[in-house]
């Protein structure tokens, strides 16, 4: 049953209802040939103005990896709010906070077991959104067809903004002056089960005409 609960799915559907964020992985390597399929299924995004402005880093040295997860690793445990918010979650009364914050602990503690990271990258963008929140359309939508990709070929993924915390990323991946890195995805075979995942009724989300407007289903 474990076994299914970890396989790709070709089910658009299936795989959107399932798609959980992973942050425990095998230390199997992922072929290239999958690294190409969910990379290229990124780059069919739409983007705005069709600029496509994004590049992606693939990381599968360990070396680079034990480098990265270290400095991660060095921010979270030099944070004082950052230490009292994983623990505050561990000692929840609520049991998917504590299986969150478990995961989010283990992923501090263990980053480079995943075998491959993903750094999207926001690249040059001058138009329609060149700055703020907005310029996130541009490369997001990459981000999340990469992650479904992902899952439908049986390979977990974490949504993460770790890259943010480490100034060094930009020199240690040669990045361009007009490269910024967006997020930082692990990938790799999952050590957790895909299966639903916990989100908020779309009744209590949407909203018909006007903002608390309800419609009948």
């Amino acid at each position: 049953m474990t076994d299914e609960k970890r396989a790709g799915t070709s089910d658009l559907w299936e795989a959107m209802y399932t798609q959980r964020a992973i942050r425990y992985f095998k230390p199997d390597a992922v072929p290239a040939e999958l690294l190409w399929k969910v990379v290229e299924a990124a780059t069919r995004a739409p983007s705005g103005t069709n600029l496509q402005p994004w590049g992606f880093v693939v990381i599968q040295d360990a070396a680079m990896r034990a480098r990265v997860g270290s400095a991660i690793r060095e921010r979270f445990l030099g944070n004082p709010q950052l230490k009292s918010y994983i623990e505050s979650g561990l000692n929840s009364g609520d049991r998917t906070q504590r299986l969150m914050m478990g995961g989010v602990q283990n992923i501090v503690n263990h980053l480079d077991s995943a075998p491959v990271f993903v750094v999207p990258c926001l690249v040059g963008v001058t138009s329609p959104a060149p700055e703020g929140l907005l310029a996130g359309s541009s490369i997001y939508q990459a981000v999340q067809n990469l992650m479904l990709a992902a899952r439908g070929l049986g390979l977990g993924t974490v949504m993460t903004t770790f890259q943010a915390g480490i100034p060094e990323l930009r020199e240690w991946l040669k990045l361009p002056e007009n490269a910024t890195p967006a997020a930082l995805i692990p990938l790799g075979y999952p050590d957790a089960n895909f299966g639903p995942v916990n989100r908020k009724p779309v009744e209590q989300v949407t909203h018909w005409e006007t903002w608390g407007a309800a419609r009948a289903r």
